[in-house]
């Protein structure tokens, strides 16, 4: 049987890592990645090949994973890179992510946190400073994809594909101009956080794989120098997941105790900026929201829009939001009665 080019460029590979070829090799889901994911096995064990046509992507994913397992985070280990025909392979990590941990558990359970999730998400945000600040401290920040970018350039490129992805698909009457003057303020505000970090840019849960109990992480290739409270918006106030307020201050307890053993972090600065972060974080995720579930027609993705604009429209109103985004909370509710229609 003649195996498509994917597997037989990976089988080959594999079997130059392994010394002998895979038995099976399996098609994995890749999210809302354009990588091409395969799980290939032998009598040994089994190894993940990842097939991407952006050497740059692959480049930052394998520099920065070869970083991190060397300052002894729990990221898979690559072992075998073949930049000119763009493929990979890594640890396989299974199939269980955190999310999955924590959907499996409350279905069992009844509970909405329920205490194995919780652990496990304890373990998650304590080790986020490791990477943030701990792995930042010796890590050439030319490895990154944006090394050279502004976090308030990034912030930007969020917003107008939020605009562009989303807004534009479900209020196409819509003039985006109305929504410039909020963006200014929250760019402004967001970007004179303390920086110079890592930031992941993409912790969430899903990104997260459960191995014999402990989480090990996976994607952090578009990760690049910037401020601590995007990654803990990010894995908090993924909508998915659903974490209640009250876990969700204990978990921001558990973050801001373990990123001080680290650098000296002032809690009320953090906190200060912290609910705009949030909404940061909500526009960049409605933004791939509009593009894989209202562009592709992907239905984890649709699915998933009304519990993140939810979220949006309660952060937005929060007491605690520092500042006023008149334009953009009437877009949101727009939005909402738009995907509700």
């Amino acid at each position: 049987m003649t195996l498509p080019r994917d597997e037989e460029v990976l089988a080959r590979c594999f079997e130059e890592v392994v010394g002998s070829a895979p038995s099976s090799v399996e098609t994995l889901r890749p999210h809302a990645s354009e990588r091409r994911i395969y799980r290939l096995t032998h009598a040994g064990g089994s190894l993940v090949g990842v097939v991407n046509a952006s050497r740059a992507e692959n480049e930052a994913f394998v520099a920065l994973a070869r970083h991190f397992r060397r300052v002894g985070l729990p990221v898979p280990a690559i072992h075998a890179y073949k930049p000119e025909l763009g493929i990979y392979l890594e640890d396989d990590l299974g199939n269980v992510t955190l999310l999955d941990l924590l959907e499996v558990s409350r279905a069992t359970t009844g509970e909405p946190f329920p205490t194995q999730a919780a652990a496990a998400y304890h373990a998650a945000v304590e080790m986020l400073p490791r990477f943030q600040i701990e792995a930042a401290s010796s890590l050439d920040f030319s490895a990154c994809l944006t090394a050279q970018g502004d976090f308030s350039q990034t912030l930007k490129r969020d917003f107008d594909a939020f605009v562009s992805e989303f807004v534009a698909r479900v209020l196409p009457a819509y003039s985006p101009a109305r929504l410039d003057a909020d963006f200014q303020s929250l760019v402004g505000f967001v970007a004179a956080a303390q920086g110079g970090y890592f930031l992941y840019r993409d912790f969430q849960a899903r990104n997260i794989m459960m191995v014999n109990g402990a989480p090990v992480f996976i994607d952090f290739q578009s990760g690049a120098k910037g401020p601590l409270q995007y990654d803990l918006a990010s894995i908090l106030y993924q909508s998915s997941a659903q974490i209640p307020d009250a876990s969700r201050e204990a978990l921001l307890d558990v973050y801001l105790a373990a990123a001080g053993r680290y650098a000296p972090v002032s809690r009320d600065e953090f906190l200060s900026r912290y609910p705009a972060f949030v909404v940061s974080r909500m526009l960049q995720v409605l933004s791939v929201y509009g593009r894989q579930g209202l562009g592709q027609k992907k239905e984890y993705f649709t699915r998933s829009i009304p519990l993140a604009l939810a979220t949006l429209s309660r952060c937005l109103s929060d007491p605690r939001m520092p500042l006023r985004l008149a334009q953009l909370s009437e877009c949101c509710e727009q939005l909402i009665a738009g995907t509700s229609a």
